[in-house]
C-alpha cells in the first residue's frame, strides 16, 4: 500500500513537472510575438529556397525517368506525390529551424509521428 502511494505521488509530480514546462514555452512566444513572426518568417523563406532548388532538381531528375503516365491515365499522380512530400518536408525543416532558433516546438503524440 506505501509504494503504491509513493508511485502515486511520483507520477503527479512528474505530470505537474511537464505541464510547467510547456508554460513558459507559451508565455514566451505571447511576450515575443513580434520576434517569434520575424524567426518565423527567416526560417520559412529560408525553407523556400531549399525547397524550391530541391524540387527542380527532382523535377530534372524525373524528366529522365519519365514513364508513360498519360497512357495509364495517372498524369497528376507523380506531381500530387512530389507536392505531398514537399509538404511534409517544409514542415519538419521549419520545426528544425525554429529549434535551432531557440522556439521549442509543441511535441507531437505518438500516432502523428509514426512515419515523419
Amino acid at each position: 500500500m506505501r509504494v503504491m502511494v509513493v508511485g502515486l505521488a511520483a507520477v503527479l509530480m512528474l505530470a505537474a513537472c511537464a505541464q510547467q514546462q510547456a508554460a513558459p514555452n507559451e508565455s514566451r512566444q505571447s511576450a515575443n510575438s513580434d520576434r517569434y513572426n520575424r524567426d518565423r518568417e527567416a526560417c520559412r523563406s529560408t525553407v523556400d529556397d531549399h525547397m524550391r532548388t530541391r524540387r527542380n532538381i527532382d523535377d530534372s531528375s524525373r524528366e529522365v525517368l519519365a514513364g508513360n503516365y498519360e497512357r495509364y491515365g495517372q498524369t497528376t499522380l507523380p506531381s500530387q506525390m512530389a507536392n505531398y512530400g514537399d509538404a511534409r518536408s517544409a514542415d519538419r525543416l521549419i520545426a528544425n529551424c525554429m529549434e535551432s532558433r531557440g522556439w521549442q516546438q509543441p511535441s507531437k503524440p505518438w500516432w502523428q509521428r509514426i512515419g515523419s
